[in-house]
């Protein structure tokens, strides 16, 4: 059982985030919420042209996962799941989303030195 004080957070690197829809379904499978409820929601940033005048050559194009407060009772601080590796993270095939303790999260983004966003649950 994990510490009812501790903690939690998720971290996606979203530079790599695949965005196809398998966070989002494996967390309604493990949590078994229907159709209209989310425990991880898929949000779409762009597409957009970047530069001055949108005349650049680079496009702005990301998914972010982005935890419900359904995700964060129960893997937050306090939930019954808190702790355990949700499903969600593991499915993800580019491997871009940790779970762990706020402190570990923290430890791990300092690692990378690229856009990435940081959930406290």
């Amino acid at each position: 059982m994990a510490d009812k004080d501790q903690k939690y957070a998720l971290l996606v690197d979203y530079t790599y985030f695949s965005g196809n829809h398998a966070a989002e379904i494996a967390c309604k499978e493990e949590l078994g919420l229907p159709l209209d409820q989310y425990g991880i929601k898929e949000v779409q940033v762009g597409p957009f042209k970047k530069g001055p005048g949108n005349d650049g050559d680079d496009w702005e194009w990301s998914y972010i996962p982005v935890p419900t407060s359904i995700f964060s009772d129960h893997w937050g601080t306090g939930g019954d799941k808190a702790g355990q590796r949700p499903l969600a993270v593991q499915v993800e095939e580019s491997a871009s989303m940790y779970y762990g303790t706020l402190e570990e999260m923290e430890k791990k983004l300092a690692e990378f030195d690229r856009p990435m966003v940081l959930f406290q649950l």
